[in-house]
């Protein structure tokens, strides 16, 4: 099909060029040989007048002109793929499609994991694909890529849709052989341990946690730092270590786990998670489905409100 002269086929191999920035990759991810790519790039060239990309060494440049176009093709290429997958109908008996949502693995053990039992007696077929909290994901949702993501409310985007999910708040996971902590924990304990803590991607990207004490001009000592919240657990045994995790993961502990929950002594906000999506999904009726999903898996996990006794 052509559009103003534009073949709009060569779109997707326009857009995996300028963001690869490699003939080979693009003709890779889009299953096509490297003369046929470098013919589509010939053709691209004539259209726009200009060269598009530079070749620097194993590298491609983006010129002046073809990083002005980039965000425009990938716009047009995720709308399309959103535009392909609407349906007048939708039956999730017979969907076969794959949601990707951006989350921390805290999200996809207490509230994803145990929506898939529904899932698979609802929609057998579709599939849900997690992707990890970092910039390049952030990225790709903006450029709507991505179909979800579940993120706390200081760093919810008014650019998207959104709705609250639910909030959580903290206990503190201490091993049982710690004989620095009591039945109880104190804040002065509690700031005198070492603590074993999160950070996500190669910024370090604070968690709700870290943001909290940070504003609050806490610092701890920390000894380890992990991407993920579940292993938080797991690496205070054996230490004189402290962990504090969400208290819906502390209702998933083993009972037999060689720890003690205790109620964490300073005054953290709840957490609130929020699901969000990209415009070009607001009208269509999978994903409308899913979010429907997501909040009814998220109003029925009731979690007490004291951790179990350990």
């Amino acid at each position: 099909m052509r559009l103003d002269g534009l073949d709009l086929n060569l779109v997707i191999a326009l857009e995996a060029i300028l963001r690869l920035r490699s003939v080979s990759a693009a003709a890779a991810e889009t299953h096509l040989t490297q003369p046929a790519l470098s013919r589509s790039l010939g053709r691209l060239r004539d259209h726009f007048g200009d060269p598009l990309v530079l070749v620097s060494g194993r590298e491609l440049l983006l010129t002046e002109f073809g990083a002005a176009i980039h965000p425009f093709a990938s716009r047009l290429l995720n709308e399309a793929r959103a535009f392909a997958q609407m349906r007048a109908v939708f039956d999730p008996a017979v969907e076969t499609r794959e949601f990707s949502i951006i989350c921390s693995d805290y999200v996809s053990l207490t509230l994803l994991a145990p929506m898939l039992g529904k899932l698979a007696a609802q929609a057998p077929q579709v599939s849900l694909r997690c992707l990890s909290i970092d910039t390049s994901a952030d990225l790709a949702f903006a450029r709507g890529e991505i179909d979800f993501r579940v993120i706390p409310e200081y760093v919810l985007s008014g650019d998207y849709h959104s709705c609250r999910l639910f909030s959580d708040s903290f206990v503190s996971v201490v091993w049982s052989g710690n004989t620095r902590v009591g039945d109880t924990l104190d804040r002065d304990t509690y700031l005198s341990l070492r603590h074993v803590a999160t950070a996500f991607g190669s910024n370090r990207f604070g968690s709700h946690l870290e943001q909290f004490l940070a504003a609050s001009r806490i610092d701890l000592d920390v000894a380890m730092v992990l991407p993920s919240f579940s292993l938080l657990p797991q690496c205070v045994v054996g230490t004189p270590h402290v962990a504090t995790i969400h208290r819906r993961l502390a209702t998933l502990l083993p009972d037999d786990a060689p720890l003690r929950v205790l109620e964490t002594p300073i005054a953290i906000p709840p957490l609130v998670q929020n699901l969000q999506w990209h415009p070009a999904r607001e009208g269509d009726k999978a994903a409308i489905w899913m979010r429907q999903m997501l909040l009814a898996a998220a109003a029925e996990d009731i979690v007490p409100a004291t951790p179990a006794a350990r």
